[in-house]
């Protein structure tokens, strides 16, 4: 882990092939076509991901086209992040407070070193003229 406090998760997509996908592919399927990451030396995965972070960080969730030079038009935002805890360790903050409509802000609250906990990100997928929401389950644990 890098000794950066700050975390920024992003979310790589091919977005030319989950353009074909259907929007309620089963999560295998969508996670075929991404690769998630932060900036902690957790390294992009493909499959299910968990970010090493330590208490009290601030977090970002970024979108990006996968192969961007292919696909100049493409692009990927982050439409919501959603807890699945009623007392969730991690914060969204206010998009009128955060980062407005390209991306996620958010912090780690009350936590304690190995709490892990599972979140969803949705995200928005533009390619060739089409768009399409997708869903995936990463997880968030406190070194």
């Amino acid at each position: 882990m890098s000794k950066m406090r700050d975390t920024i998760i992003t979310v790589y997509v091919d977005t030319q092939k989950i353009i074909q996908l259907d929007k309620k592919a089963p999560q295998d399927e969508i996670m075929r076509h991404i690769l998630i990451g932060d900036n902690h030396n957790d390294l992009p995965k493909k499959d299910k991901f968990t970010s090493s972070i330590r208490e009290k960080t601030k977090l970002a969730w970024v979108g990006a086209a996968m192969h961007i030079l292919d696909s100049d038009q493409d692009f990927v935002i982050i439409k919501k992040i959603i807890v699945k805890k009623k007392k969730s360790m991690i914060k969204i903050y206010d998009s009128k407070r955060g980062a407005g409509s390209t991306h996620k802000d958010g912090y780690v609250g009350k936590a304690k070193k190995e709490d892990e906990e599972e979140y969803s990100i949705r995200f928005l997928v533009s390619s060739g003229g089409e768009e399409k929401v997708f869903k995936i389950d990463p997880k968030i644990r406190i070194v």
